[in-house]
């Protein structure tokens, strides 16, 4: 059977048609369990409605009284989850009728633990945009990438377009941070490939619905960079643990983001918050201007950040 886990929250408009893109699935052991998070528009009577009608005994509602996040619904819906897979599919996103088969064939034939689709952002009316990241497959060091002497990540995955064998959450006690409200979604997922492989389905079986307040039409703030940086730290302490091996690799990355991000906080004219983050991160920056594999304009840049003069960052923000 595959757990097919579907956080709500104030989404009475679209949620209907993402449960129906379950139901009508054409692989059929599966159990959809929704965990309403306290919504305060009319989610949770639409839905009741929609149950009442469909009589489907293989879908559990699970109504929160307290708004506790998309991290905490996701986790609980795990923990009830009791089919040997797990799959995620937000309220207003879509599958195509062969998702789950298409992906619980690939992880049979391949004896797999993970697998992902292709996946397609969608607007309003029929206008879809195929995303076009390269496939990948294997674990987290084909994931990031070296690009002209910068670390680079390309996931070309989306949380909704995944088959993960719940034995393997388990065993890691992988799941999604709760006091986080952005990239947790990618801890997860790095986490995941990290100690298993990961192998692909090179077919749009997912829609991603695009609205005007998607974090993709979002500029990131200093506290949404600053949360990077923090999903870094907790993967780099996830790697020390289960495998020490991917941890150098994650650990460049991180190094190389450290100085980006105080980098572009600077350019947003944030002179006094940079000069507080090259105070914590003083050495880390001092480990990348030391390392010639970065560009050696990066590196000196760094240098001039790591004099801390607000002379000087006042300069390089136009740099």
């Amino acid at each position: 059977m595959i757990s097919v886990i579907m956080p709500l929250y104030n989404n009475e408009k679209y949620v209907i048609e993402a449960i129906k893109s379950v139901i009508n699935q054409t692989y059929k052991d599966w159990e959809l369990i929704i965990i309403n998070d306290a919504s305060t528009d009319n989610s949770k009577f639409v839905v009741q409605n929609f149950l009442e009608k469909e009589k489907d005994n293989r879908i559990v509602f699970i109504d929160l009284k307290e708004n506790k996040g998309v991290s905490f619904a996701r986790n609980l819906g795990m923990k009830k989850a009791k089919g040997e897979y797990i799959s995620f599919l937000d309220s207003d996103d879509l599958w195509d009728k062969n998702f789950l088969n298409e992906l619980y064939r690939k992880i049979k034939e391949t004896n797999g633990k993970l697998v992902y689709s292709k996946f397609a952002y969608f607007y309003n009316g029929d206008n879809i945009k195929i995303n076009k990241a390269v496939m990948r497959e294997g674990k987290i060091d084909k994931f990031i990438v070296k690009k002209k002497c910068r670390y680079e990540t390309e996931y070309p995955f989306h949380i909704c377009a995944i088959l993960v064998k719940k034995s393997l959450i388990e065993t890691y006690k992988i799941k999604f941070p709760e006091e986080q409200n952005l990239f947790e979604d990618g801890l997860f997922l790095s986490k995941l490939i990290c100690i298993t492989d990961i192998v692909s389905v090179n077919k749009v079986l997912m829609y991603y619905r695009q609205h005007q307040t998607s974090i993709t039409h979002k500029k990131y703030t200093k506290k949404e960079y600053l949360q990077e940086l923090l999903f870094l730290e907790r993967l780099l302490d996830f790697t020390k643990i289960y495998n020490i091996y991917f941890y150098n690799i994650v650990y460049k990355y991180y190094i190389y983001r450290v100085y980006r991000v105080i980098l572009i906080i600077l350019k947003k004219d944030k002179i006094e918050s940079s000069i507080k983050l090259i105070n914590k991160y003083n050495n880390i920056l001092n480990f990348f201007i030391r390392d010639d594999y970065y560009k050696w304009n990066d590196r000196l840049k760094c240098r001039m950040i790591l004099l801390n003069s607000k002379i000087l960052l006042k300069v390089l923000k136009y740099f």
